[in-house]
C-alpha cells in the first residue's frame, strides 16, 4: 500500500513538472526570403512572388524578413515594384539592404531606397539602414546593412560605427534572445573570396563578447546552409528565391524561460520551403 502511494506521488510530481515545463515553453517563427532579384521586366518571377505570399500566409509566421538583393538592378521603378508586390503580405515584414539594392554610384542612393521602403512598410518607421524590432517580449531582432556605400561590390562590409551600434544594443538587452539579419554572412556557406566580408575578424571579436546571440541569418551566396560555431551561434544561409526551385526558409525557435541559458537552450528548426 505504501509503495503504491509513493509511486502515485512520484507520477504526480512528474506530471506537474512536465506541465510546468510545457507552460513555460515558448515559440517564435519567421519566414526569411533572400535574393529575390526582382525586376519589372520579369513577369515569370512576379508570378512566383505571388505564390510565395500564399505559401507564407498559410504558415502564418510571426514575421517575414527579406534578406537583401531584393531587386536585380538598383532602379527606383524596380524598388517600387518589389515593395508593391510584398505590400499585400498582411504580416509584419522587414527589409534588409543587399549589395544589388542601393549604392551611390550607378544606382539608387541608400537614403532614397529606404525612403521608398518606409513609404510602403509601416513596420519600418525610421529611415535607417541599421535598426531593430521586438517580435515578442523575449526576442530582439537586429538588422544590419552589411554592404558598401559607394560603388556596387560583392564584398560584405560593416563599419566601425555599425559594430559599435550593435555592441551597445547587445549590452542594452543582455537577457533577451538576439537574432541578427544581414545580407552578407559572417560565416559563409563556402569559400569564395570575392563575396567575403572584409572586416570579419573585428565584427566576430565584438560578437564573441556576448552570450545571447542565437542566430545570424544571411543570403548573398545563393546557397542554403546551417553552421553552429563554438559559441553555439547558428549561422543560417538562405537560398536565392530567384533560383529554381524558388524556395525560402521557415524557421522556428522553441525556448523555455525557466532554462534561459542562451543560446544552448534555444531549439532552432530550419525548413527549406519550395514555392
Amino acid at each position: 500500500m505504501r509503495k503504491n502511494i509513493i509511486f502515485s506521488i512520484l507520477i504526480s510530481l512528474v506530471f506537474i513538472f512536465n506541465s510546468n515545463a510545457m507552460a513555460n515553453t515558448k515559440e517564435l517563427s519567421f519566414a526569411q526570403v533572400s535574393d529575390v532579384h526582382f525586376s519589372l521586366s520579369d513577369s515569370y518571377l512576379a508570378k512566383y512572388l505571388y505564390f510565395l505570399k500564399g505559401s507564407i500566409s498559410k504558415r502564418n509566421p510571426d514575421f517575414v524578413i527579406f534578406l537583401g538583393d531584393n531587386v536585380d538592378k538598383s532602379r527606383e521603378e524596380n524598388i517600387i515594384g518589389f515593395m508593391q508586390s510584398v505590400y499585400s503580405l498582411r504580416l509584419p515584414y522587414y527589409i534588409v539592404l543587399g549589395n544589388n539594392d542601393a549604392h551611390q554610384m550607378f544606382g539608387v542612393e541608400k537614403e532614397i531606397y529606404l525612403d521608398i521602403v518606409t513609404t510602403f512598410n509601416h513596420n519600418q518607421k525610421e529611415n535607417q539602414r541599421n535598426y531593430y524590432f521586438f517580435p515578442n517580449k523575449d526576442v530582439v531582432c537586429a538588422v544590419i546593412d552589411a554592404t558598401p556605400d559607394f560603388a556596387p561590390s560583392k564584398h560584405g562590409e560593416i563599419s566601425d560605427e555599425q559594430i559599435e551600434w550593435l555592441d551597445k544594443l547587445l549590452e542594452k538587452y543582455p537577457k533577451k534572445i538576439f537574432l541578427i539579419f544581414q545580407h552578407c554572412p559572417l560565416v559563409p556557406p563556402r569559400v569564395e573570396y570575392q563575396l567575403s566580408m572584409l572586416n570579419a575578424e573585428k565584427y566576430r571579436d565584438m560578437l564573441n563578447k556576448h552570450e545571447n546571440i542565437v542566430l545570424i541569418c544571411s543570403g548573398h551566396y545563393h546557397q542554403e546552409s546551417v553552421f553552429k560555431d563554438e559559441k553555439g551561434i547558428r549561422h543560417i544561409s538562405a537560398p536565392a528565391f530567384i533560383d529554381v526551385p524558388h524556395s525560402y526558409q521557415f524557421i522556428k525557435l522553441i525556448y523555455s524561460k525557466k532554462l534561459f541559458k542562451i543560446p544552448k537552450n534555444v531549439e532552432v528548426i530550419v525548413e527549406n520551403v519550395k514555392v
